[in-house]
Order: C-alpha cells, then sequence, then structure tokens
C-alpha cells in the first residue's frame, strides 16, 4: 500500500494548478501581446470588428473563435476558430477592420477575440460578442 502512495503522491501534486495553454517564457521587456479599442457593429448580414494590435513590434496578429447559440436553450455552443490572422511586424499599431460574415438569418452567434505575437503568447480572449444577422430588405 505505501507503494502506491509513493507513486500517486507526485502525480496529485503535479497535477493541480491552473490550466492554460503553453506560454513561451520571455525574458525580455518586450510587452504582451493584446488588442485595444476594439469596437464592434453588426451591419446587415456582417459583424464589422474594429481595433489596434499591440505588442511585439516583431508582429502580432490575431485568433477570432465562434459559438453558435442554441435555438433552444440559449446558450453557446463550443468554441472552434473561425478566422486567424498570423503575426506581421506591420499591423502592430494599425488601426484594423474585419468584417464576420453571419451568414444565416435568424442564427445567434458569440464571437470573442485575442491577440498573439510572433514569440507565440497569447494575449486575454475579449469578452464575448453577441451577433445576429439582420435581413435589411424587412420592414
Amino acid at each position: 500500500m505505501r507503494k502506491c502512495w509513493i507513486l500517486i503522491l507526485p502525480m496529485l501534486l503535479l497535477a493541480c494548478g491552473h490550466k492554460a495553454p503553453p506560454q513561451v517564457a520571455s525574458g525580455s521587456d518586450v510587452p504582451p501581446p493584446r488588442i485595444v479599442e476594439l469596437h464592434h457593429e453588426l451591419s446587415g448580414p456582417a459583424l464589422k470588428l474594429e481595433f489596434v494590435l499591440q505588442g511585439d513590434p516583431a508582429g502580432v496578429g490575431y485568433q477570432i473563435d465562434r459559438a453558435e447559440i442554441d435555438p433552444y436553450c440559449h446558450c453557446p455552443g463550443m468554441w472552434q476558430r473561425y478566422y486567424e490572422q498570423p503575426p506581421f511586424a506591420k499591423q502592430v499599431g494599425e488601426h484594423i477592420t474585419k468584417l464576420l460574415n453571419l451568414r444565416v438569418l435568424d442564427q445567434e452567434f458569440l464571437f470573442r477575440i485575442r491577440a498573439i505575437d510572433a514569440a507565440g503568447r497569447f494575449g486575454p480572449w475579449s469578452e464575448p460578442i453577441r451577433a445576429k444577422a439582420v435581413d435589411l430588405m424587412r420592414d
């Protein structure tokens, strides 16, 4: 029985703690990537995102995830990668506009966005953005 605890105890000690994707350790003074000045607007069958990327001068990109809202329980489904823009130096500090096609009328979605830099470090996810396509031809 004692041998069993010797094997289990290290597993228990190493398995606890915050679970998150691995982050690249950086000893430099490069700020972490982040998205600032995030604004969104529904424009008919599209969601318009406007934002600025900040962080590593070597390059910052972004990832956008989407989840569908279930029409019966009104709860979000699983997050899935919707779009990914790789890190580029020219994007740092620039105002970026991204249009996301909502495609399906009367289907509600959640979107979230985060920055990623050239070193592979992630910024925090934005608050979820709720969006539903609007038919501009309806009265």
